[in-house]
């Protein structure tokens, strides 16, 4: 296209470059801003939990299995919705529809009756999320230019991240008194964002050539690199779970007051939010295997680090912001190199990156628990943050991509 462009001697060909490329970047810049809304609801429930359980009679056990149903309905039906779209050669409702679906699902927290209704709603916010993730990052992706599509990507998936913090502060502002009911008012933002996402989302290219295919199919023709892929993200994602559920616990028992323990873990995911569109961005130059397996071997003995320090205080601020920007750095550039490699199937395999695994991360959570209980943190911190040197191994087995 670019090519045409400059060799065309016609000034209306030349003269329509900046709009398609305004018109690319007001669709990029449309399902961001989706994103930021849509992963605002995916910690929707923790801040009003404690009026739920007095309100609406919940218990701490019924708190969990709510979280647990939103999670699971979100990281196991991403893939499947992103072959969908595959098949289809477009999928675009589904982005809007998805972000719709996940702000209704949260608005409707403070009005259903009792834990049937509630876990409809956890399951409306779960699904929306499966139905969204897929789609928008194929969309991205395939909109943006081959040389630049790390830094795309990081600016999509690190909106996501900033609505991952907003969530907890949008609910601040919907409840008045004390009283869950206000939260209607968290539809609004999806509302807008679809809206917009409607009206200047591009279109998918369609792939007539994949449409036939099943998903088992797909699955079968790139086992070997999903399931590397596959492995790699879910070993970063056990290392990046652990830290994040563990690391408040580690600094309290390290002499950190409870305020200041809240804190590392907002450092250590701000910076990994950073790392990520650094990491992304630096693949375009460098190469995505590069990144990878760079930024996971450079965030081990950080990681370790944190277990080893014995007691709070600069060295363990710095050592927590170092480890989850370069924890953090190959998770873009994993999930570009994924779609890059079964370009056929782009929705499905970001459903993978985005979802699944992450799920699989989460899933490890509890036995590391355990494990804490009996050999301590500082044990469990450390094997998990040397997990990424497994997974940086596993990375350069992982077949190379296909020319896109």
């Amino acid at each position: 296209m670019l090519a045409q462009v400059l060799v065309s001697p016609t000034a209306g060909v030349a003269r329509q470059a900046p709009r398609a490329s305004r018109a690319s970047v007001l669709g990029a810049g449309s399902i961001a801003l989706a994103h930021a809304v849509n992963d605002s609801y995916a910690y929707i429930l923790p801040p009003l939990l404690p009026l739920l359980l007095t309100q609406a009679g919940l218990t701490l056990g019924m708190g969990a299995a709510l979280v647990a149903i939103q999670q699971l309905a979100s990281a196991f039906l991403q893939p499947w919705f992103g072959h969908l779209a595959d098949r289809s050669g477009g999928g675009r409702w589904m982005a809007w529809t998805g972000v719709l679906l996940s702000g209704s699902g949260a608005a409707a927290l403070g009005l259903v009756p009792g834990f049937p209704g509630l876990g409809l709603a956890m399951l409306a916010t779960g699904v929306g999320a499966a139905l969204f993730h897929p789609v928008s990052a194929a969309l991205v992706a395939q909109a943006a230019p081959p040389a630049q599509r790390g830094f795309w990507m990081s600016a999509y998936i690190s909106a996501g991240n900033l609505g991952l913090g907003i969530g907890p502060l949008l609910v601040g502002l919907v409840l008045v008194g004390g009283n869950v009911r206000g939260t209607w008012l968290l539809a609004i933002p999806a509302v807008i964002a679809a809206g917009l996402m409607w009206h200047l989302a591009p279109p998918r290219p369609g792939r007539r050539g994949a449409l036939n295919v099943s998903l088992v199919q797909v699955l079968k023709d790139h086992w070997r690199l999903l399931v590397m892929l596959i492995a790699v993200v879910a070993l970063r994602s056990w290392a990046s779970t652990t830290l994040v559920t563990f690391l408040p616990t580690l600094a309290t028992e390290r002499g950190a007051p409870p305020a200041q323990a809240a804190q590392v873990l907002t450092v250590f995911l701000i910076s990994g939010a950073i790392g990520g569109f650094a990491g992304g961005t630096a693949a375009d130059r460098i190469g995505r295997d590069q990144v990878v397996i760079g930024s996971l071997l450079l965030s081990v003995p950080f990681g370790i680090l944190l277990a080893l320090q014995p007691e709070f205080g600069f060295v363990f601020w710095a050592a927590a912001g170092a480890s989850g920007f370069f924890l953090n750095g190959s998770w873009i550039s994993l999930t570009v190199r994924g779609q890059e490699s079964v370009p056929g199937s782009i929705a499905m395999v970001s459903g993978l990156m985005l979802g699944l695994t992450v799920g699989l991360g989460g899933v490890a959570v509890t036995p590391f628990g355990l494990i804490a209980e009996r050999f301590g943190l500082p044990v469990v911190i450390a094997s998990t943050s040397a997990l990424p040197v497994l997974a940086a191994v596993l990375m350069r087995f992982v077949p190379r991509a296909k020319s896109t």
